[in-house]
């Protein structure tokens, strides 16, 4: 399980029992996912993994809402950091490609 993180001016998964979109604890729901990387860096360190959301979020994807999903990530990721307003369209930039890829690599249910 992972939280986004800042790292190197780019938002990575770093580990926890928490959402990976938005932080929240507890996590609520797991999807399987392919690895993908995130600023160069693989999300996870063997070629695939879980990827957990909170309950809000899990609605989100389960309702393929990413446009919401990334709104929801930036707005809790603000309200839990200090983060200069310029800043704020490279988050939403970054949150949107996290989200992008995810439900491109997320493995469908059978």
């Amino acid at each position: 399980m992972s939280n986004c993180q800042p790292l190197h001016g780019r938002i990575v998964p770093t580990g926890g029992d928490a959402c990976d979109f938005c932080n929240t604890s507890p996590a609520f729901k797991g999807y399987q996912c392919d690895n993908f990387a995130v600023g160069g860096l693989p999300v996870f360190t063997n070629g695939s993994g879980m990827w957990t959301t909170c309950r809000k979020c899990s609605e989100l994807v389960d309702a393929e809402k990413w446009s919401a999903l990334a709104d929801r990530a930036v707005r809790k990721f603000i309200k839990r950091r200090t983060v200069p307003r310029h800043e704020v369209p490279v988050l939403w930039a970054q949150f949107t490609e996290i989200v992008r890829l995810f439900a491109e690599h997320r493995k469908r249910e059978a």
